[in-house]
Protein backbone atom coordinates (compact mmCIF):
# COMPACT_ATOMS: atom_id res chain seq x y z
CA UNK A 1 0.00 0.00 0.00
CA UNK A 2 2.86 2.38 0.81
CA UNK A 3 4.42 1.76 -2.61
CA UNK A 4 1.11 2.55 -4.31
CA UNK A 5 0.88 5.91 -2.55
CA UNK A 6 4.45 6.78 -3.54
CA UNK A 7 3.80 5.89 -7.19
CA UNK A 8 0.59 7.91 -7.18
CA UNK A 9 2.32 10.91 -5.64
CA UNK A 10 5.20 10.76 -8.12
CA UNK A 11 2.80 10.50 -11.05
CA UNK A 12 0.75 13.41 -9.73
CA UNK A 13 3.87 15.53 -9.26
CA UNK A 14 5.10 14.78 -12.78
CA UNK A 15 1.68 15.50 -14.28
CA UNK A 16 1.44 18.78 -12.37
CA UNK A 17 4.91 19.81 -13.56
CA UNK A 18 4.03 19.01 -17.18
CA UNK A 19 0.75 20.92 -17.05
CA UNK A 20 2.37 23.98 -15.47
CA UNK A 21 5.23 23.83 -17.99
CA UNK A 22 2.85 23.66 -20.95
CA UNK A 23 0.70 26.49 -19.64
CA UNK A 24 3.78 28.65 -19.01
CA UNK A 25 5.07 27.97 -22.51
CA UNK A 26 1.69 28.83 -24.00
CA UNK A 27 1.40 32.10 -22.06
CA UNK A 28 4.94 33.18 -22.94
CA UNK A 29 4.41 32.37 -26.60
CA UNK A 30 1.12 34.28 -26.65
CA UNK A 31 2.75 37.30 -25.04
CA UNK A 32 5.58 37.18 -27.57
CA UNK A 33 3.13 37.04 -30.49
CA UNK A 34 1.08 39.87 -28.98
CA UNK A 35 4.16 42.04 -28.57
CA UNK A 36 5.10 41.38 -32.18
CA UNK A 37 1.59 42.23 -33.38
CA UNK A 38 1.56 45.49 -31.43
CA UNK A 39 4.87 46.51 -32.99
CA UNK A 40 3.48 45.80 -36.46
CA UNK A 41 0.33 47.81 -35.74
CA UNK A 42 2.43 50.67 -34.39
CA UNK A 43 4.65 50.66 -37.50
CA UNK A 44 1.62 50.56 -39.79
CA UNK A 45 -0.01 53.49 -38.01
CA UNK A 46 3.23 55.51 -38.28
CA UNK A 47 3.36 54.83 -42.02
CA UNK A 48 -0.28 55.82 -42.44
CA UNK A 49 0.32 59.05 -40.51
CA UNK A 50 3.30 59.93 -42.75
CA UNK A 51 1.21 59.24 -45.87
CA UNK A 52 -1.59 61.48 -44.61
CA UNK A 53 0.83 64.36 -43.99
CA UNK A 54 2.28 64.01 -47.50
CA UNK A 55 -1.13 64.46 -49.13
Amino acid sequence: MDNFINNTFISLAILTFLIISCLTWLVLRTLKEGRKALKEINNDSKQNTKQNFNM
